[in-house]
């Protein structure tokens, strides 16, 4: 699905990944100015995920792209940087955060609702019903895939890097030095452990 469709899915970053993988070891080792230089490479794929995550949400959402950007990037430097081991680790922290940072604001819509008449937030996603996208609670989401890191942590690492950080298979194979095959093969797994985990709860 391309990047405008209603699911999570994005097209992959098109910039040249040299310059970003140089820019993330400046910055591990702490150089002056390599967090500076590392934004300006990676603000416009940061902003292109954050708004294929904004997309899925219902209608009404507050937040825009550009403040989850910059939001995630505060979070991702408040922990420090790490040894960054490539290109998608970082793109993968960086999908993680986004999500977090949507979490949270869901769960103080939540506390905030009287009488809990009004409708989870929600988020239409190509994650669990494939192309036709499905309308998922965006807490039950998480739910559910903190509890696939638990049993299977492999697929819900692939699950991250191929629907949150728009990663293709094949730079999924090689961070994880397994084949496109056993990608193709985890990501319809776990498609199918979270869409029963779901219709359970």
């Amino acid at each position: 699905m391309e990047a405008g469709g209603r699911g999570l899915l994005v097209s992959p970053p098109t910039v040249d990944v040299r310059p970003i993988t140089l820019a993330l070891e400046r910055a591990a080792r702490g150089e002056p100015g390599a967090d500076e230089v590392l934004w300006d490479l990676v603000y416009c794929d940061l902003k292109q995920l954050a708004a294929s995550r904004l997309r899925g949400l219902q209608p009404g959402q507050t937040l825009q792209a550009t403040a989850l950007v910059h939001e995630a990037w505060m979070r991702l430097s408040e922990a420090g940087a790490p040894a960054w081991e490539s290109r998608a680790h970082f793109f993968g922290a960086a999908a993680r955060s986004m999500r977090n940072i949507l979490v949270d604001q869901a769960r103080r819509k939540r506390s905030l609702k009287r009488g809990g008449a009004e409708r989870p937030e929600a988020l239409s996603t190509d994650l669990i019903a494939g192309e036709e996208g499905l309308d998922v609670d965006l807490l039950a989401l998480d739910e559910a895939l903190d509890a696939l890191s638990a049993q299977y942590e492999r697929p819900a690492r692939i699950v991250m890097l191929r629907f949150f950080a728009g990663l293709p298979i094949e730079e999924i194979a090689a961070v994880l030095e397994i084949t496109t095959r056993t990608v193709d093969r985890d990501l319809l797994f776990a498609r199918t452990w979270l869409r029963r985990f779901l219709d359970r709860t």
